[in-house]
């Protein structure tokens, strides 16, 4: 079985990279240090589409050094139907045919290239050009292509949200429902489920492919969908919560409806051998006065951001958990920066599922932890599952301060927690002032948790008696928890941020971020 952090980080960004690499056209590096990722495009006539490519060094062991570095890009090929513009941060000189760019890299970044494509209003379904890239550093020279396709423009939505509820160890059902907004009849469908591990989808439907877990499904339909028609899956779709998962819970399951061109130019090299189809009958979509066949043209959905629907799966019955505070001692003079590690153990008997930046519904002050740092002493070093809280303050969890220092009370996500793991948060306080006692508190707060009593604890500085952490030093057991290890709290069992695969893949740059986040390194967008 994959572990926590792995299943978080597939089910949120780290899914959607391995979908932008499966997707990408590597190019062959030459003698070149270093290689070229990019991708296809379809553009509607009178839309605009945003591409991107990137380089990567091929020695993945050491840092890059691009240092001085040149794009250019033929456009020749496409001038009769798009336009192609750079997107922001490179300085180019621009024609209808051809762009030149530079810019100067710090060692450790790797060159990341956004650019806009608007298909012309005269253009015509079909026409298709290749953009041919080369990106010179040091002396070398990669080349690479993108392939830039006119396509009918069509415009698929679907129900914001949709809200179902089951006990756990039981299967519950969430429907789906997809509208043709356009005035163009819409040639076939592809459906992308996105579930977590514990409330997974569990279908069998021939047309339906999902890995082994149930965290991702593909279904693809042939149904035309009409102009100004609803259309609804003729089951709803299975998902069934584990047994271990918490009363009170609410775990999102994200429906995303693409068209089969977008679908297929964004997957065409997508191993599909990680996906096995079901064995049971077909998934249908329920249509209304279908109409006669049309001549096929490529298409692509104007706004993908309308079409997905994120479906809250809420646990009924009764399995709480039960989560008991620890709190923290330490000792030290005037000037000392001394570790603190108050923590939580989940007593059980139900999961804690993941919940944090991206959860949906999670502000912060739904954060289940608070801290509150003792009198006298500053945070220096603070964990980044913990975000500076201030009553009242408007909050941005995907711009908040994750692991800032200096605030004198903080709301700190949990991972994904089973009965008996011990989650602990480690901070570095300096002592400004020695105050005998000074306390501070971590305090757990989480809906029908059954023991209130073992919910606050103590940190103390100084402590000039036995003191009451409730629990001692709270050092602990010096393994699982507190954000797995100090990285970027970006992860979660399905991110809201994401809301639908389309969304974000075509979103101009995020690709770049996933990558550099999976490599370590950072690129310059």
């Amino acid at each position: 079985m994959l572990t926590n952090s792995t299943r978080r980080w597939l089910a949120g960004l780290g899914v959607a990279a391995a979908f932008i690499a499966a997707s990408a056209n590597p190019a062959a590096a030459a003698d070149a240090p270093f290689e070229i990722v990019t991708h296809d495009l379809l553009v509607a006539p009178g839309h605009v589409n945003y591409g991107w490519f990137f380089a990567h060094a091929t020695d993945t062991e050491s840092e890059p050094k691009f240092g001085p570095t040149t794009v250019d890009v033929d456009l020749s090929k496409v001038a009769d139907f798009a336009t192609v513009e750079p997107a922001w941060d490179w300085t180019c000189d621009v024609s209808p045919t051809k762009l030149h760019c530079e810019t100067d890299l710090a060692d450790g970044q790797e060159p990341w290239f956004d650019y806009m494509v608007t298909g012309k209003d005269d253009a015509k379904p079909g026409q298709q050009g290749d953009l041919t890239i080369s990106i010179t550093s040091g002396g070398k020279t990669a080349t690479a292509t993108a392939g830039i396709t006119i396509a009918e423009g069509v415009d698929l939505v679907s129900d914001e949200t949709v809200e179902v509820s089951g006990a756990p160890g039981t299967r519950v059902g969430v429907p789906g429902v997809v509208r043709n907004v356009s005035e163009t009849t819409v040639d076939g469908t592809v459906l992308v489920v996105q579930a977590d591990w514990l409330a997974a989808y569990a279908g069998n439907f021939s047309n339906c492919n999902s890995d082994e877990e149930g965290m991702y499904a593909f279904c693809t339909f042939d149904t035309k969908i009409e102009p100004g028609k609803s259309y609804q899956l003729s089951e709803d779709l299975p998902v069934k919560l584990r047994p271990e998962t918490r009363t009170g819970a609410k775990f999102p399951t994200y429906l995303d409806w693409w068209t089969t061109d977008d679908w297929n130019q964004a997957f065409k090299d997508w191993p599909q051998n990680d996906f096995k189809p079901g064995d049971g009958g077909e998934l249908r979509l329920v249509e209304q006065q279908p109409r006669a066949a049309a001549a096929r043209v490529p298409q692509t959905d104007l706004d993908q951001m309308n079409n997905f629907t994120i479906a809250t799966v809420k646990v009924t019955g009764n399995n709480p958990a039960d989560l008991a505070a620890k709190g923290a001692t330490t000792k030290g003079k005037k000037g000392d920066v001394v570790p603190v590690r108050p923590s939580f153990t989940n007593l059980g008997p139900a999961v804690l599922e993941y919940q944090g930046q991206g959860t949906p519904g999670i502000g912060i002050e739904d954060l289940p932890v608070r801290i509150s740092i003792p009198e006298g002493t500053t945070v220096i070093e603070a964990p980044f599952d913990c975000v500076p809280y201030v009553p009242g303050k408007e909050w941005d969890p995907w711009n908040a301060g994750w692991g800032e220092p200096g605030a004198k009370e903080y709301a700190c996500q949990v991972t994904e927690t089973p009965k008996g793991m011990n989650n602990p948060y480690e901070f570095g306080l300096r002592i400004d002032k020695v105050v005998p006692n000074a306390t501070g508190s971590i305090a757990t707060k989480l809906a029908g948790d059954p023991k209130a009593e073992n919910n606050t604890a103590q940190i103390i500085v100084n402590p000039t008696g036995n003191g009451n952490g409730h629990g001692g030093d709270g050092d602990g057991d010096g393994g699982q928890g507190g954000g797995n290890g100090g990285s970027l709290p970006i992860t979660g069992s399905s991110t809201g941020l994401i809301a639908g695969l389309g969304a974000l893949l075509l979103a101009a740059g995020m690709g770049g971020y996933v990558m550099a986040r999976r490599r370590k390194t950072r690129f310059v967008a």
